[in-house]
């Protein structure tokens, strides 16, 4: 139903359907990829403020931290 929701808001489309087995892939729209700045803001508040309560030692991290792949973190933080 969550799915079907975003969809139709525009955020995900599917982009592969097989029949046999059910086999269905979702992607983000433009629209869904402009979300990203936003999680990320979020992630980081989160891991820096409420670290005792998201993180078993308790210690802040950094959004680096947190997603080490440089590309992917770039691209998002580069449109906050």
């Amino acid at each position: 139903m969550r799915l079907r929701e975003l969809e139709e808001s525009g955020f995900i489309r599917q982009i592969e359907v097989q029949s046999a087995p059910k086999s269905v892939k979702w992607g983000l729209t433009d629209k869904g990829r402009d979300t990203l700045p936003i999680l990320m803001s979020f992630i980081a508040f989160g891991s820096r403020w409420y670290s005792d309560l998201v993180f078993e030692d308790k210690r802040p991290r950094t959004p680096q931290q947190l997603f080490p792949r440089r590309v992917v973190y770039e691209s998002v933080i580069k449109n906050i």
